[in-house]
């Protein structure tokens, strides 16, 4: 693999790869929380344009040649469709209130302010 990177600095369409360091997919998105820095994982389009959740529990490498994790390609392809809720977090009313309080993140990859 290439030099290693920070999440913050893998690139959109960077190769995914796994547990035996075949190409699965693309990197379609870096999940992760900029104001707290926490990566969460990654979103990857797969080779049928479906894109899946590869948490970062499951990912081994970032690098300037792609994502490894160590999840067979059986396993990420069985990975459920990633959905856009999983880009929301609860806020206080909705932890009271069932969902009232759910907010999307933001729409943008930067930083505020």
């Amino acid at each position: 693999m290439g030099d290693p990177v920070a999440w913050r600095s893998v690139l959109y369409g960077s190769s995914v790869f796994a547990d035996d360091g075949t190409k699965v997919g693309t990197v379609h998105e870096i999940l992760g929380s900029d104001s707290e820095d926490i990566f969460h994982g990654v979103r990857v389009r797969l080779s049928n344009r479906r894109d899946v959740m590869v948490s970062s529990d499951d990912v081994t490498n970032l690098s300037t040649d792609g994502v490894s994790t160590q999840l067979t390609r059986t396993a990420i392809e069985a990975l459920p469709t990633f959905a856009e809720s999983e880009n929301y977090h609860l806020s206080s009313v909705g932890w009271l209130r069932k969902h009232l309080g759910w907010k999307q993140d933001s729409g943008s990859d930067e930083e505020a302010g």
